[in-house]
């Protein structure tokens, strides 16, 4: 992966420059090849971050958002318990409110149903009573020994009577057996309703619960950040599980470096670095890199330009100076080369990944391919096709090479 080096301030100080004439009468700028030490380096800014921390997160079991009212300032030292966010519960009072109204109307509706209920099977009962009386009454007649009685018209009658009163009975039966389903199958839809505004309404009780969160432990509180890597403020939404901010453990911080991705590179894991703090630009503090990011992305939605993250452990700290959030300058050594061959980086071409350089003898500018070693935005190492004292263009020729 191609990641930053240090830009070399002037040439001069590394390389002999000189013209050359070609055949044409043209003036080409070359550079002499000489042998010599150097260091690369890419210098980037950073701040340092917490290797241990507590973190404190929106209680999960809630689908729901909740924007950000008020935070405790950023770095302020906090205690135990002491309230560090409030969220905003404006819409959750409203919704709260009319959940509640919908609850009652749910119970008011069971209390109707049950009332309803009753009153029409207490009269299909009484019917059902009427009935078996009457039908009691009918048979007396359908049943007389003495035939001198009632007359024949009179016996023909009862029977029609009492075949009714049957068929009444059964449509009754019938009735109060339809009546009992429907009944508990609208008590049932009744209670689901209701138990579904009450649910709601456990909801809306559960977010006011935590509509404040507390600080649990002492310490420094430390705002976290969204995923495009901007720390939370106010008017910000957040969702269960989300972390709104960290507590620090003292002493154990590491730095976290942001590399423009023109300047990336020939950054890799356990390579020597220097931090400077802002606060304390008199002391440097030596360490390596723990973690080069794979992509470059961009620190913020509003600003196009990508960097690499790369983060580093100091090897010692002192507490007391290197707090969380404190501005730094990285030097990162990405290479030496002792007696090596550098070219300006202008002066190395390609053709199919094949790296070559013009070489100018005289009047005579010819091609001759090469293999690079360290690279960085300004210089390349060049391990073999040159030699000392070689003179090489740092401008493709006009006519091109002979």
């Amino acid at each position: 992966m191609r990641h930053p080096l240090a830009a070399i301030p002037l040439f001069g100080a590394l390389l002999a420059i000189c013209v050359a004439c070609t055949d044409r009468g043209t003036r080409q700028p070359t550079v002499t090849v000489q042998a010599r030490d150097h260091r690369f380096v890419v210098q980037a800014r950073g701040e340092l971050i917490p290797s241990e921390a507590v973190d404190i997160r929106v209680p999960d079991g809630l689908n729901m958002g909740f924007d950000i009212a008020w935070m405790v300032p950023e770095y302020s030292a906090v205690e135990k318990g002491q309230v560090i966010v409030r969220f905003d519960d404006t819409d959750i009072q409203i919704s709260r409110e009319q959940i509640v109204v919908e609850v009652a109307n749910r119970d008011l509706q069971l209390g109707v149903h049950s009332q309803d209920s009753a009153i029409a099977r207490t009269l299909i009962d009484h019917e059902r009573v009427r009935v078996a009386g009457e039908q009691d009454i009918a048979r007396t007649f359908t049943h007389v020994e003495d035939p001198l009685l009632f007359s024949r018209n009179e016996i023909l009658d009862a029977l029609g009577d009492l075949n009714l009163l049957e068929v009444e009975d059964a449509y009754f039966a019938w009735a109060a057996e339809t009546h009992d389903r429907r009944t508990t199958a609208e008590l049932h839809r009744l209670i689901a309703f209701r138990d579904t505004s009450r649910s709601q309404l456990d909801k809306q009780e559960s977010a006011l619960a935590v509509m404040e969160l507390t600080s649990p432990a002492d310490g420094t509180f430390v705002y976290a950040r969204t995923p495009w890597g901007e720390k939370l403020t106010r008017g910000q939404r957040v969702f269960p599980g989300r972390s709104v901010g960290l507590l620090p453990v003292k002493g154990k911080v590491r730095a976290r470096i942001y590399v423009p991705e023109v300047d990336a590179i020939g950054l890799a894991e356990g390579q020597g670095i220097s931090l400077r703090l802002d606060s304390a630009v008199e002391r440097s503090f030596a360490g390596h890199i723990s973690n080069v990011s794979s992509v470059a992305i961009p620190r913020s939605r509003d600003n196009p330009q990508k960097y690499f993250v790369v983060e580093a452990e100091p090897d010692e700290v002192d507490a007391d100076l290197m707090r969380v959030g404190s501005s730094l300058n990285a030097t990162i050594v990405t290479g030496h080369v002792e007696g090596g061959f550098l070219l300006p980086y202008q002066a190395v071409f390609y053709e199919q990944d094949q790296p070559f350089v013009y070489l100018v003898d005289g009047n005579t500018t010819l091609r001759r391919d090469v293999r690079l070693g360290h690279e960085s935005p300004t210089l390349v190492e060049v391990v073999a096709g040159l030699a000392a004292g070689d003179r090489v263009g740092v401008a493709a020729p006009e006519g091109g090479s002979e």
